[in-house]
């Protein structure tokens, strides 16, 4: 019953309002301006996220649930909520921004963020994808440092 209504608490946070993008550009832009004075978006992430990522975040959280009998349904899940991907924790005081020009193929473009949070140096990789409602997050890539990650990875396994 836990998992049902976790399941279902989900898809209706993804199903809020989403903000429409026309490029990918005006879409990185928009996830990373809140973090330039320490705020995070109030809306939550998951209206820049694809149908695709939406979906792993959904099987994640199902992950972390518990059977009927009250055991965890994979005690090896992480909890992926509570990470932010665009800026690799939870909070943040970014300086030195940079947003490169997205590369565009067809309806994929990929785009480069780096920055400093806090002392942190990161150099995240965007991947979009044009939908039927403009372009969305597909992936998020870490770059820089000796934790390098892959989103759909650490949702997946």
């Amino acid at each position: 019953m836990r998992r049902i209504i976790a399941s279902l608490l989900l898809i209706i946070g993804f199903i809020g309002a989403a903000s429409a993008y026309d490029n990918p550009k005006a879409l990185v832009e928009a996830i990373y301006q809140p973090y330039g004075v320490g705020q995070q978006h109030e809306e939550g992430l998951e209206q820049f996220y694809s149908a695709r990522l939406k979906d792993l975040y959904a099987a994640n959280l199902e992950r972390q649930s518990v059977d009927e009998k009250g055991a965890s349904v994979d005690p090896d899940a992480p909890d992926m909520l509570a990470f932010d991907p665009f800026i690799e924790g939870q909070n943040s005081l970014l300086l030195d921004l940079v947003i490169s020009e997205p590369v565009l193929n067809g309806d994929r473009a990929v785009a480069t963020v780096s920055f400093h949070n806090f002392d942190h140096l990161s150099l995240i990789s965007v991947a979009m994808v044009r939908e039927a409602d403009g372009w969305k997050v597909d992936d998020v890539a870490s770059l820089a440092g000796s934790q390098n990650w892959l989103l759909s990875w650490l949702l997946q396994y």
